[in-house]
């Protein structure tokens, strides 16, 4: 943000929360005191200088949206606004070109029932001339939608609104947005314009949302169509089975995360002990699709919750038989066993026609025996088996890319110390594994790989990192950066730390303010 605007802020994909004018934002002008006056003809909001007649139809015909120092102003929100398609496409078309530069106000748009979603998209301010109104048509508001009185509810209204904007705030800086977003869009406006964002502007959107949040309530169909879920279910249809592990064993998921530690896989697990290290374990699921077990622990597997009936939907269905077919058709198995309940029957056309399906209740002694039945006809002591190692090395790729594995072959071992597995090569650590988030941590050892193929960098002015990088003092950062991702701070070639990405790249390029990476070396 330009330096007029605090550096207490928060960004959570294109929302962001903070102060402006020590007003806290999202908020509501009130077009009745100085926040918004007119003087000379022009309007100024907040000390920003607009020009006259702002309003339908002067100047929307010569213009869609207006600019100041600090504020884009969107013209006639209501009118703009009947036509979502063409909202949406303005909207992605200003982020283009005003990035996180500046704050967005939608004029005369405050329905509380939209408002989620639009400060989901990036709007900062709106004003209160729609509540005004409905309140003068004594429409009142409240939790399950609007309803008529006898009176004027403006300041009930108001009120109302402003406990909205008080928890949208604090879901960015908790970072639970969109899980919010979800859960209070009943309108079909709102839904509408989710759903315009979900699925025509993926690229952008995803290239901004954070790599991951505290949980996933996976309680709507929109949540099939969150950015971190298809980013990871493409990440998926690409993975590369780990070294040694040879046949596959499709399992259903529970409600218990991570699914070993689970009542129903503990006794399959029990049950097939003998063969698991040849065994692949993969985890059949919705909203996320697949999981092999070595990222059980990883983000999204261990965060998401879904409600269990025993039914799939059809967009579900659609979804995991499509991801299911998309990996086999890139790893293969000397065998594949889908030991199912009856109610994932439909992924019987996704997996290869050969497979021996075990379909009923899985903790069903008589099935279970079956499993091990069957397990010891397929696997002898002569197959491969799958590591430790291996498993890490798999666990990399997801989490980085493909293009590590080059740098963690050869005689790399994992060493545990003080309770946590390491990746070391000829006595240096090159990553430690974080069981608890399923993800491994840069060290300044292994920084060197991801300066020499470009990957997750920051370039930082010529300065030692301590605690935080601010904003201000970033030259640029790879358009691989996500919220949240590890990342590597470098001044011309010398690597001087590493840390958490708090910010996705776009916005480190953009902003001034801000805490861009927390440092941890």
């Amino acid at each position: 943000m330009p330096s007029k605007i605090s550096d207490f802020h928060y960004i959570f994909g294109y929302a962001q929360c903070g102060y402006y004018k020590e007003k806290q934002y999202p908020f509501v002008l009130n077009t009745f005191s100085d926040e918004y006056k007119i003087e000379n003809g022009n309007v100024n909001i907040l000390g920003n200088e607009f020009p006259k007649k702002i309003y339908y139809p002067d100047l929307l015909e010569h213009s869609q949206y207006l600019e100041s120092e600090n504020i884009v102003l969107i013209l006639n929100g209501v009118e703009m606004l009947q036509r979502p398609k063409k909202f949406i496409e303005l909207i992605f078309k200003l982020r283009k070109i005003y990035g996180y530069t500046k704050l967005f106000y939608l004029q005369g748009v405050s329905d509380p029932y939209i408002m989620p979603v639009l400060i989901y998209l990036g709007i900062n301010i709106f004003d209160d001339l729609y509540i005004r109104r409905e309140s003068m048509d004594k429409i009142k508001y409240g939790i399950s939608g609007k309803h008529k009185v006898n009176y004027d509810p403006f300041e009930e209204n108001m009120n109302f609104v402003g406990n909205l904007l008080s928890e949208l705030f604090e879901s960015i800086r908790g970072q639970t947005l969109r899980d919010v977003v979800e859960k209070m869009s009943i309108s079909s406006l709102g839904v509408e314009l989710l759903r315009l964002s979900d699925m025509g502007y993926f690229n952008e959107v995803e290239g901004n949302f954070p790599s991951r949040t505290p949980y996933i309530r996976a309680t709507t169909m929109e949540a099939l169509y969150r950015p971190d879920l298809i980013r990871y279910r493409n990440t998926i249809s690409g993975y590369e089975k780990p070294q040694g592990r040879d046949i596959a064993l499709l399992l259903p998921c529970s409600a218990k995360k991570p699914y070993s530690l689970s009542k129903t896989h503990q006794k399959i697990l029990q049950k097939i002990s003998t063969y698991r290290k040849y065994l692949h374990e993969l985890i059949v699921t919705s909203p996320v699709g697949l999981v092999p077990r070595e990222l059980e622990n990883s983000y999204p597997a261990r965060y998401y919750d879904i409600p269990v009936i025993g039914l799939w939907y059809e967009d579900e269905k659609k979804m995991m038989a499509g991801l299911i077919s998309n990996y086999f058709s890139k790893n293969e198995y000397k065998k594949v066993i889908g030991y199912f309940p009856e109610d994932l029957d439909f992924i019987r056309e996704a997996i290869p026609d050969n497979s021996i399906i075990i379909e009923g209740r899985v903790t069903e002694p008589k099935n279970l025996d079956a499993l091990y039945e069957q397990l010891g006809k397929i696997i002898d002591k002569n197959m491969n088996r799958g590591s430790k190692i291996n498993d890490y090395k798999s666990i990399l790729s997801f989490q980085f890319g493909q293009w590590i594995l080059k740098y963690v072959s050869g005689n790399v071992k994992v060493v545990n110390n003080f309770h946590q597995d390491m990746l070391v090569l000829n006595g240096k650590i090159l990553f430690v594994y974080n069981d608890k988030l399923g993800k491994f941590t840069i060290t300044k050892e292994s920084a060197k790989f991801f300066i020499e193929e470009n990957k997750y960098i920051v370039k930082i002015d010529d300065f030692l990192p301590t605690s935080n990088v601010y904003a201000m003092g970033i030259q640029n950062a790879t358009n691989d950066i996500r919220q949240h991702d590890e990342v590597v701070l470098v001044h011309n070639g010398e690597i001087r730390g590493v840390g958490i990405a708090m910010m996705p790249y776009l916005a480190m390029n953009d902003l001034n303010e801000g805490i861009a990476v927390k440092v941890r070396s």
